[in-house]
């Protein structure tokens, strides 16, 4: 990180400065906002970079990691690994035009504009969507297509499921499916859980490198200072009486 980004006044942190060697405990907000930012630095849109930082924080307020998947997203869009055309949706099918990887943000955001329509009724099977990138990142997205389903939704990739309620509780091998970095993912219909107790999270901290690896695509939204730029700054004339 530059000694810009260090700086008191860096304008993408979101949070307290991460100690050196160690992790911060983020809260929520802190989480959304940074990813927000570095998903913005990264070249996604308002909107999408918003429900980022909603999907790294969902994830976060459950005591999951959002963050760093989250950076490995947006790295795999730096390096060109991601899919670049539009995404072709069927009812028993979800790709991209160009057959390469999907970004979870994009189909999560299709996931809920799309929740009532024939394209996600899942009716006829599982709903497959081919190939994703770091699939836990779908999982914030799910809740909006329980409800619509007044049941829940089962999310099936590499051999790991995790059941999504309407009101976002999760079952499964959550961990499993956030060590997955690509894969196929089915989407099914799962009968509604009794609701569970509500349960206070332990945030998940976020890695120093995790959060400088962000603050890095954060950083690129800003215009470096410059001879010019510090020479305007500041009133033209004299306050005093």
């Amino acid at each position: 990180m530059s000694a810009h980004a260090d700086g008191p006044s860096d304008p993408t942190r979101s949070g307290s400065p991460v100690p050196a060697g160690a992790g911060a405990l983020l809260s929520r907000n802190e989480v959304e906002m940074l990813c927000l930012k570095a998903a913005r630095g990264a070249g996604m849109s308002w909107g999408l970079a918003e429900e980022a930082g909603f999907a790294a924080g969902w994830l976060a307020a459950r005591g999951l990691d959002g963050a760093g998947p989250m950076l490995a997203r947006l790295r795999r869009a730096d390096d060109g690994t991601m899919s670049q055309g539009n995404l072709s949706m069927s009812p028993v099918g979800w790709a991209s035009d160009d057959k390469t990887v999907l970004c979870p943000i994009a189909v999560g955001a299709a996931l809920c504009d799309f929740a009532n329509l024939p394209e996600t009724t899942m009716a006829d099977g599982p709903l497959k969507i081919a190939p994703v990138c770091h699939p836990v990142l779908l999982l914030p997205f799910l809740p909006i297509l329980a409800a619509c389903r007044s049941g829940a939704v089962a999310l099936a990739a590499s051999g790991c499921t995790v059941v999504v309620t309407g009101l976002g509780q999760l079952t499964g091998d959550v961990a499993g499916l956030a060590d997955i970095a690509v894969a196929d993912v089915d989407l099914s219909p799962s009968p509604a859980a009794a609701p569970a107790p509500a349960t206070r999270f332990q945030p998940a901290s976020v890695p120093q490198d995790v959060s400088r690896g962000l603050d890095g695509f954060a950083m690129r939204t800003t215009v470096p200072a410059s001879v010019a730029s510090r020479a305007g700054a500041g009133a033209a004339t004299s306050d005093n009486d």
